[in-house]
């Protein structure tokens, strides 16, 4: 039984425990604030005092984090009331909607059915979260129903893309979709995960980002997607200076949403399994193969020392052909920058973490070390000399340390399938394993390589 399941399983037999909570609340007279009809731009914090995967969050008292998350401008709130793994209550809920009836709650819990709905609306929510991933498709539909019934708004959430496509399907869909980055089943978090499945959702539906988010940058990046708003909640709890923490969030997420579409959005924007970098291009003509091939991102190396080192002058040539293009650094350079500038580049790969920042969702990192992480993802590749040539193998051991991430390093069409097989990475890159010689590609490796990346 996976840690979802033992939720769940404890969560429907506390029921009696919610009911005897509710059956305690008066009459609801505060009106149901629309939850998802504020700003176009919203951070969502949370009040929870543990989790499965931090455990206890810390003693600051409920009143302290209102304050502060009222200092920092937010005005819709999710409350956590699961009991045994949250150490949650309705009784939180009921407290914060009673002492603060204009602002707009969501109870967030593993509910399943038209009870809890029942109890929501007493204790004084103002929306429900349900979660796709413990509801059948009948089941999500009566209780969106049921959450309309008394004027609930209505977050559904998925993890996987079958929960994703089990409230597509839905003949009323809720009021706002949540994409989480955290896979319920094992708590385990990838961050550019909600980032690919957005794709799949129509324009006009809200979408709301879950889970793991801790930094301004990787809200720049979320709001550059398109996500209504993110709902945080540890790094809310825990956050030094929570008040000015919360302002720099949100402002985050409102200058991402502002700026043009960056790497990263345009990058997701494919429904895809697996994306293709074909890497170490050094004529146009190679660029135009690796195009017609199907490859998503064209790799442009500018480390003076490598065999396939490559100028500004290449960028030029090929700016009219459509396939992101990115340029493989150890440091970012002046020269790089303006190349960006100049929409001649879309992304830089470096293997300085500080970039990835300064030049937030225009640049990835890349690493050696399989315990390096950087937001919202990162390429790992095998250990190389300082002209990224003669890479090692990653051993087996660790392949399950790449899960999620993207892999390059001795790629080939004959290994691909094997390498997806076993590491299950979102993104391939590739140089050597579809060369002619150093610097000159090979038409028909490279189609047989997106072919065979297709059929993973």
């Amino acid at each position: 039984m996976n840690i979802l399941d033992k939720i769940v399983s404890d969560r429907r037999k506390s029921l009696a425990r919610d009911r005897a909570l509710a059956a305690g609340f008066p009459k609801r007279t505060i009106p149901v604030t629309p939850f998802f009809n504020g700003p176009r731009t919203f951070i969502i914090a949370e009040f929870k005092r543990a989790s499965p995967a931090e455990g206890r969050l810390g003693g600051c008292s409920y009143d302290q984090l209102a304050r502060d998350y009222r200092r920092g401008g937010v005005r819709r709130f999710s409350v956590l009331t699961e009991h045994k793994y949250f150490q949650g209550s309705l009784a939180d809920l009921y407290r914060l909607k009673q002492k603060y009836p204009r602002w707009g709650f969501l109870r967030k819990d593993f509910l399943f059915c038209t009870e809890d709905i029942a109890h929501a609306y007493r204790a004084g929510a103002d929306a429900v979260l349900l979660i796709a991933e413990i509801l059948s498709g009948g089941l999500l539909q009566a209780l969106i129903a049921e959450a309309h019934k008394y004027k609930l708004q209505v977050l559904c959430e998925a993890h996987s893309l079958q929960a994703l496509q089990k409230i597509l399907k839905l003949k009323n869909l809720p009021d706002a979709i949540g994409l989480n980055s955290r896979d319920l089943q094992t708590f385990q978090i990838q961050p550019d995960w909600p980032l690919r499945l957005k794709a799949y959702l129509p324009p006009n539906v809200p979408v709301v980002y879950e889970s793991g988010v801790n930094t301004g940058y990787l809200l720049k990046i979320i709001g550059n997607a398109g996500f209504r708003a993110a709902l945080i909640g540890t790094a809310a709890v825990r956050a030094a200076g929570r008040a000015r923490t919360i302002r720099n969030f949100i402002n985050a997420l409102r200058r991402g949403a502002g700026q043009p579409p960056n790497f990263f959005t345009r990058l997701y924007a494919a429904k895809k399994n697996i994306y293709v970098k074909i890497c170490g291009l050094t004529n146009k003509a190679d660029v135009k193969l690796a195009a017609r091939a199907g490859a998503d991102a064209a790799g442009f190396i500018f480390v003076p020392d490598s065999p396939r080192f490559t100028s500004a002058e290449l960028l030029r040539a090929v700016k009219n052909i459509k396939i992101l293009k990115i340029a493989v650094v150890k440091k970012v350079t002046p020269e790089i920058k303006k190349l960006l500038r100049a929409g001649l580049l879309d992304a830089v790969q470096t293997y300085n973490e500080a970039d990835i920042y300064a030049l937030a969702g225009s640049a990835y990192l890349a690493a050696a070390d399989l315990r390096r992480r950087a937001l919202p993802v990162t390429l790992y590749d095998a250990p190389k000399t300082s002209a990224l040539v003669k890479g090692r193998r990653i051993p087996a051991r660790k392949h399950r340390l790449i899960r999620g991430q993207w892999l390059a390093g001795g790629l080939t069409p004959r290994n691909i399938r094997r390498m997806i097989r076993s590491m299950r990475p979102s993104l391939v890159d590739v140089s050597s394993g579809v060369e002619k010689r150093p610097g000159v590609k090979d038409r028909q490796k490279m189609l047989d390589f997106v072919q065979e990346v297709a059929r993973a």
